[in-house]
């Protein structure tokens, strides 16, 4: 096996992992978020598990993320290789993939947090409009989330 061919091996693995990853992670979510937790002590803990995933998932998508943009960079770098048409597409969807996930992550969940934060700092009665804007901060963030699943199961099937 020659170098080349060794590369865009490794860059199809780097590919195939990433895009399992950013496929995987909002299905464990789905999964995880349907089930019912009645007690308010137990919904407490609940949710600290939630966010406990939701950072575990966070650094997995961040190395997923990297191994996308290292598989595509070795598979347009490598010499001789002519790349078909799908895989220029597989390309701008894992390129549009990446764009949701920097602005879900750089933009709007600090800004949920912040919201959520600030929302502490006030009384009860003035409380309401933090909460509905950080509400719907995590809202633009599940768009975004199921924009980037969206994107992850289009570049598979161009792949």
């Amino acid at each position: 096996m020659s170098l080349p061919d060794f590369l865009l091996e490794v860059s199809r693995v780097l590919i195939g992992l990433g895009l399992a990853v950013f496929i995987g992670v909002p299905l464990t979510l789905l999964v995880g978020s349907k089930r019912k937790i009645f007690l308010e002590g137990e919904e407490r803990e609940g949710e600290r598990e939630r966010e406990g995933q939701g950072e575990r998932f966070g650094r997995a998508r961040f190395v997923a993320a990297g191994a996308l943009l290292v598989g595509v960079l070795l598979e347009v770098q490598v010499m001789g290789s002519a790349l078909p048409p799908r895989h220029v597409w597989r390309a701008g969807a894992i390129f549009m993939l990446l764009a949701a996930l920097v602005s879900a992550v750089m933009v709007v969940l600090p800004r949920e947090r912040y919201y959520r934060e600030k929302s502490l700092t006030f009384e009860e009665n003035l409380r309401l409009p933090w909460v509905s804007r950080a509400d719907a901060a995590r809202g633009r963030a599940a768009r975004l989330d199921f924009l980037g699943l969206l994107l992850a199961l289009a570049a598979l099937v161009l792949g």
